[in-house]
């Protein structure tokens, strides 16, 4: 498997699956070794980009993230040999990439870098913070103390968002005493792909909710799973698209009822879960 084109490496994939599926019992550790090993230096080709979108710009977590996804991607080759487990999958290449992907932004999330996935609503807070006291410094014309810089700060994302108290995103005395160096704001922000300060959610929390939303249809079903992520896992790239119900029917090879169905299903369960994790309203 030296090519590098993605559709090539799916095909001789898919065969690899097969032959992993027909050997005898005793044989499939040996296959399965096979595959990973194959597999590996895209594990590595992968990986700078689930660190970047996570918010690890540089890296720190790269060799963490190579094993989680090895050891996923392990999972569900040991799973594929059970009988209709996996057995709608057509390109193997994706939706190994799609399940290191969900694996990855699992960990960012995960307690083992607390630090480093609640990097991004601190910075965030504290760029709040600092856009607040310039605007009262203007207005007052002096230093504003610290209780007119947390109710202003209040005030303006109480009128932002549905549910601040929910999402953590209110200003305290505590978060005035906070030392974060601008260069790590500025950093940060090159980091997340800085928006509009009437952005609901920056770029990076974008692409997390997109993922989050594909991993949960998953988790019902593998055509519900690969449905959204024709319809919504494009949402970031370049140049940034949602999929049709047109789309998922062509790329499931399924009907356009059964297709417009798997959408409507996706998009429910969007809705759900943006207004759970965010307390946002989903346009599906």
């Amino acid at each position: 498997m030296t090519t590098t084109n993605n559709q090539t490496i799916a095909s001789e994939l898919g065969e690899l699956i097969s032959e992993l599926r027909e050997v005898v019992p005793e044989q499939r550790e040996q296959v399965i070794k096979r595959i990973v090993n194959i597999m590996y230096p895209h594990f590595e080709n992968w990986t700078p980009k689930f660190c970047r979108v996570s918010g690890d710009v540089t890296g720190n977590h790269a060799q963490d993230v190579v094993s989680i996804v090895a050891m996923r991607v392990l999972a569900i080759l040991r799973e594929a040999t059970d009988e209709g487990k996996h057995a709608s999958v057509v390109n193997w290449y994706s939706y190994l990439y799609a399940a290191g992907r969900y694996a990855a932004l699992a960990y960012f999330n995960s307690s083992d870098v607390t630090a480093a996935s609640g990097m991004t609503a601190i910075l965030r807070k504290q760029r709040h913070i600092a856009r607040t006291k310039n605007g009262l410094r203007s207005s007052l014309g002096r230093e504003p103390n610290d209780t007119e810089i947390i109710e202003a700060a209040n005030v303006d994302m109480r009128a932002r968002r549905s549910n601040p108290e929910k999402q953590g995103v209110l200003v305290d005395l505590s978060d005035l005493n906070i030392i974060v160096p601008t260069a790590d704001i500025e950093d940060h922000d090159r980091a997340v792909e800085q928006t509009d300060d009437q952005a609901i959610l920056a770029p990076v929390e974008g692409r997390e909710l997109a993922q989050l939303i594909v991993e949960a249809c998953a988790e019902i079903s593998d055509d519900l799973g690969r449905a959204a992520d024709v319809w919504i896992g494009s949402m970031y790239a370049e140049p940034p698209r949602l999929g049709t119900a047109s789309d998922v029917a062509t790329v499931l090879d399924v009907t356009a009822s059964k297709a417009t169905r798997l959408l409507g299903n996706a998009r429910d369960l969007a809705r759900d879960l943006c207004w759970r994790r965010f307390g946002i309203s989903f346009p599906a």
